[in-house]
């Protein structure tokens, strides 16, 4: 959720300093890369005794979680110029977060699937 909602504000904050706007990128990626790697094998689903090794968890966790991050940041610049409401430039990379969450989901389910 914070990935989709929270870092939107953010970016919509650092519109008018791109540098900034991709150093808190870059830390976001980082930070949910840290997590993915500190996850237990079994923490995902731990009720089945099934979990994804370290390779596919940061695939999972950087497609699912980086990735609206990073659509939300390539939306906020291209249209920080162009559209002067902070509340509709939130809406666009909420919506961008968004599709870039799904688009994430799919792709990592499909890479595990062929994969597996």
């Amino acid at each position: 959720m914070g990935s989709i909602f929270l870092f939107p504000a953010v970016a919509v904050l650092f519109r008018r300093r791109p540098i900034m706007l991709w150093v808190t990128t870059g830390v976001g990626l980082c930070l949910i890369l840290l997590f993915a790697a500190s996850m237990p094998k079994s923490a995902i689903p731990s009720e089945y005794e099934y979990g994804y090794p370290l390779p596919q968890s940061l695939l999972i966790y950087g497609l699912i979680l980086g990735l609206p991050q990073i659509a939300a940041a390539v939306s906020v610049q291209a249209l920080a110029g162009r559209l002067s409401s902070r509340l509709g430039l939130y809406g666009i990379s909420v919506l961008s977060a968004a599709a870039g969450s799904y688009l994430g989901g799919r792709v990592a389910m499909f890479t595990l699937t062929v994969v597996a």
